[in-house]
């Protein structure tokens, strides 16, 4: 049975008044910050490695390769089990992971293949990981706090989109990598604590039975999607998004060392600048909510992160490229508060995770982008290969807008679902 523990009213805060989603929101804070964290020191010591623009991409490629195979159908085997169990398996996961690479790296053992095979398991416990904790919040909070619940994460996703790239790059640059692998681990197990005292018994209404169930639930779910527009065009813009605007991540240390000439604290600052951004954005999206439909917020939010990353590849200055990426960051806080809500908030109970589990599916467009941004900023430069990706992530968005009939709402409404 699914615990429906509806907050009462009384603003945005009105969720953390549920002491399971409070431990729950804590714990997703630790978890983002683990993930910046990640991202920056493996990608700056993959370059100090290789010295290589295309082997720090490969890096992150293999963080996210997973995400097509197990955002396939992850999500429907998923549906198996108690929620709250899942995702403190999986937390576990990426615990091993910070701490094999701590010790490797102390015991002087460290080697490139260690890095691209602990993102590699890392990035296929993230794939079941997300959704299974976006599917959680209708439960804890009610339908009609979804995006209350959405915007009040992104509080956190966009604070330790700040802090955590900081942390990273100030740890490695006075402590060395051990330092740095050190705070990661800390991180994640305190994270997996708070998740180990929840109670919820949050599971799937009717979880599937044998593989033929999950194959035919499997088939619903992408059949469903393809009939709702809001929910398409999100996926579809995910997709853009992933394999044309988010390689950026994998190229910034290229651009902070061989561009701007900074280094690990540098390009700290630069990850850092995206969350002051994203931050910013929040308010803002906050204070549009009542004014534009959750799809116009998500599709205009995208459209100005890219264009962010466009002023960031046209820059040779390290003050104007912390500004650009803030000007992304800003974007970036509509794409990613909506993108979850608009699915949680059109999808029915019995869809939630399947929906979820077809966005991580699109999610995993970015192993594509990473390997093509990592190809193209090794034969043009990363400047002109972020540049190029940032204007078709762009014009693709603005193409689903105008095209994708039944995405923007229209003042005679959304059709009926």
């Amino acid at each position: 049975m699914t615990t429906q523990a509806q907050a009462p009213r009384g603003g945005l805060f009105a969720p953390l008044r549920n002491p399971e989603y409070l431990r729950l929101w804590l714990a997703n804070g630790l978890w983002w910050q683990s993930m910046w964290m990640e991202q920056v020191i493996m990608g700056w010591i993959a370059l100090q490695m290789t010295d290589s623009a295309w082997w720090v991409a490969v890096v992150a490629f293999c963080r996210s390769v997973p995400l097509p195979i197990v955002g396939l159908f992850g999500p429907v085997w998923g549906e198996r089990f108690l929620r709250r169990r899942l995702v403190l398996v999986l937390q576990s996961v990426n615990l091993a992971g910070a701490g094999l690479l701590l010790l490797l790296h102390v015991t002087d053992g460290l080697q490139y293949w260690h890095l691209a095979a602990v993102a590699l398991i890392n990035g296929a416990a993230w794939s079941l990981d997300w959704p299974t904790r976006r599917a959680l919040v209708p439960d804890l909070v009610g339908r009609d706090r979804v995006v209350d619940g959405m915007v009040l994460e992104n509080v956190l996703q966009g604070l330790t989109r700040f802090t955590g790239p900081l942390l990273a790059g100030a740890s490695m640059e006075r402590l060395g990598a051990t330092g740095a692998f050190g705070l990661l681990v800390c991180t994640s197990g305190i994270g997996a604590i708070l998740l180990a005292g929840l109670r919820t018994d949050s599971r799937s209404p009717s979880p599937p039975r044998g593989i033929a169930a999950a194959w035919l639930r499997l088939r619903e779910g992408l059949a469903y999607v393809r009939r709702q527009p809001a929910i398409l065009g999100t996926l579809v813009i995910t997709v853009i998004m992933n394999a044309w605007a988010f390689p950026f991540q994998a190229l910034l240390p290229v651009i902070a060392r061989d561009v701007l000439g900074q280094g690990p604290m540098g390009l700290g600052m630069l990850g850092a600048a995206n969350g002051v951004g994203a931050m910013a954005g929040l308010m803002l999206v906050n204070w549009s909510r009542d004014r534009r439909s959750n799809e116009a917020i998500f599709a205009g939010g995208s459209l100005l992160g890219c264009i962010g990353l466009l002023g960031l590849s046209l820059s040779t200055s390290f003050p104007w490229s912390l500004a650009a990426l803030v000007i992304s960051g800003v974007g970036l806080a509509g794409f990613s508060i909506m993108q979850s809500s608009i699915i949680l908030v059109e999808a029915t109970d019995e869809m939630r995770s399947r929906a979820m589990g077809a966005l991580v599916l699109a999610i995993g467009s970015g192993p594509i982008g990473r390997v093509q941004g990592g190809a193209m900023a090794a034969a043009w430069g990363a400047p002109l290969a972020l540049g190029s990706m940032a204007l078709s992530a762009a014009a693709g968005i603005l193409a689903v807008a105008w095209l994708l009939r039944g995405f923007l709402p229209t003042s005679s409404g959304r059709p009926p679902r």
